[in-house]
């Protein structure tokens, strides 16, 4: 995986965003198969391997896209995954919280930040990719 030229994307009073590193792949394996129904409803398989992390890293990277870790500030804790692209029209493409971690306002605190994050960079729009053939609460959010 391409450096980029900083770590941190940005920071909130309890969470950081950060780009994943080879070191964070076991983590980023188990947030994708905690979410065993997206993955069924979005990709039609239940698990997703390392090589298939490890390849969705590359190909995000070779599209422009940041591909990052949700970081728990006080415990170090990777709690979920975002990836993006800073565009004029900023893409999200997958914001995913570990399954054990949902349903408490986390993805919500996050989109936020996001949200602030790119109208820091003078962003107009930003598009999102909305699977709801899955879990209503998706929709909600």
């Amino acid at each position: 995986m391409e450096e980029w030229e900083y770590k941190m994307i940005f920071e909130l009073e309890e969470f950081k965003l950060e780009k994943i590193e080879s070191k964070d792949l076991n983590k980023i394996l188990e947030i994708y198969n905690s979410n065993g129904e997206f993955l069924i409803n979005h990709m039609d398989k239940s698990v997703v391997t390392e090589e298939w992390i490890i390849q969705e890293l590359k190909y995000m990277e070779e599209m422009d896209f940041k591909s990052c870790k949700i970081v728990e500030r006080h415990t170090e804790n990777i709690l979920g995954i975002i990836d993006f692209k800073i565009d004029e029209e900023t893409y999200l493409s997958l914001l995913m919280i570990h399954k054990d971690f949902q349903g408490n306002g986390l993805g919500h605190i996050i989109y936020q930040g996001f949200e602030e994050y790119i109208e820091s960079l003078k962003g107009k729009s930003i598009r999102i990719d909305v699977v709801t053939n899955y879990d209503s609460s998706v929709l909600k959010f």
